[in-house]
């Protein structure tokens, strides 16, 4: 049961540091008096951070924990706690706890609309264990030569260059290596 647990705190934890990052350090930007930064910040940037943790989330795992669900209410609220912003409404505050639990939600389930779910299985990296375990079959005609049979032959074997050769010598060497592939 443990284990479970530490592999999913392990899953979450960079969505649950970055929440926990702007949830309670952009309200520093606020202050204590509400003003057009503070709307912007609760209407835009909190819900916005919910939306992409949730998305990238289920994007990446292809699954959705309700779990990240609750992340993003819970640093609002201690954020709300810290900050004062309880001071306005506790209805605006409990209001704003379902919707980035909404928010969150969402954003698990816009990857299922973008790109349905047998597709981003079609495109995962086949992983060892996935690979075919022999390897497919080649067959060879009895009228193709082995590859003891082929031999290369090297154009340069004829061309010798020293010193004394001139631009029209190697312009000759050329079109008589080029004349004989042909």
């Amino acid at each position: 049961m443990e284990d479970r647990f530490e592999k999913k705190l392990k899953e979450l934890l960079p969505y649950i540091i970055i929440i926990g990052v702007i949830f309670l350090l952009l309200p520093l930007l606020m202050g204590k008096q509400e003003n057009a930064i503070t709307y912007i910040i609760q209407l835009g940037a909190f819900p916005l951070t919910a939306l992409g943790c949730g998305f990238h989330y289920a994007f990446r795992k292809g699954k959705k924990e309700i779990i990240l669900c609750a992340v993003a209410p819970l640093f609002y609220a201690i954020s709300a706690l810290l900050y004062g912003m309880w001071r306005s409404s506790w209805i605006t505050v409990l209001i704003y706890l379902v919707a980035y639990s909404i928010c969150t939600y969402i954003g698990m389930l816009l990857p299922d609309l973008i790109k349905p779910r047998s597709k981003r299985k079609a495109h995962k990296v086949e992983t060892p264990e996935h690979k075919p375990k022999r390897p497919k079959r080649v067959n060879i005609s009895e009228d193709e030569p082995t590859s003891s049979e082929l031999t290369a032959e090297d154009p340069s074997s004829d061309v010798s260059l020293d010193t004394s050769t001139t631009d029209e010598d190697i312009e000759a060497m050329l079109k008589a290596i080029h004349d004989r592939k042909n």
